[in-house]
């Protein structure tokens, strides 16, 4: 049997998580972000203690978007996505699902999962609307703060996806859907688009 399996790659503040897991309600789909690092974390038993001093080290939400693998060196980063790659490509073929980040467009389609069983999106939006999400969603307040924090995790993502796939953060080579998820006043709206996207895609009825 084969499933079906939607990425999502996105712009920080642009509402991305919450657009992807509408999605997965939408469809009733698993969804899968940061829950990829700790599947596996436990994966990597002889690991454990040392990732599990690794991520200690991540005081905060925040640091946990500009680290995605963490402050280890680079031995255990790679180590770590390594198995987080096994892990994605593990769920994808076992599963309907919809996985946030993690290169995961790249990743999936490197490793064998047929193009017709996938859907890529990239979420995005104008700036000024992702600091107002940051503000609203967040509760960053002070608008330096944000502003800092986004420009940062904007770096962190484009750099990871660099890194690890060679591709631009911007690039349409993996990518089916771009949406701006500032065209619609609510955010399920959004995430109803992608699922009609979807639904034409995996041929749903």
């Amino acid at each position: 049997m084969a499933y079906n399996v939607i990425t999502v790659t996105r712009q920080f503040g642009s509402l991305g998580r919450k657009i992807a897991r509408k999605v997965a309600d939408n469809l009733g789909y698993e969804y899968y972000d940061r829950d990829i690092i700790e599947l596996a974390v436990r994966e990597m038993r002889g690991d454990i203690e040392k990732l599990s001093a690794f991520d200690g080290q991540l005081a905060s939400p925040f640091d946990k978007m500009m680290y995605p693998l963490g402050k280890g060196n680079s031995n255990m980063k790679k180590a770590l996505f390594e198995m987080e790659k096994s892990v994605m490509v593990d769920l994808a073929a076992s599963r309907n699902c919809v996985i946030v980040g993690r290169c995961s467009d790249y990743v999936l389609r490197e490793y064998g999962i047929p193009n017709e069983n996938m859907l890529n999106v990239f979420i995005y939006a104008p700036i000024e609307k992702r600091l107002t999400n940051c503000k609203e969603e967040l509760n960053l307040e002070d608008p330096g703060e944000a502003y800092t924090y986004l420009t940062k995790v904007d770096k962190a993502r484009e750099d990871f996806y660099k890194h690890y796939t060679r591709h631009r953060f911007f690039s349409t080579k993996f990518r089916h859907l771009l949406i701006d998820s500032s065209m619609a006043d609510d955010f399920g709206k959004v995430a109803d688009i992608i699922t009609d996207s979807a639904k034409i895609k995996f041929s749903i009825i």
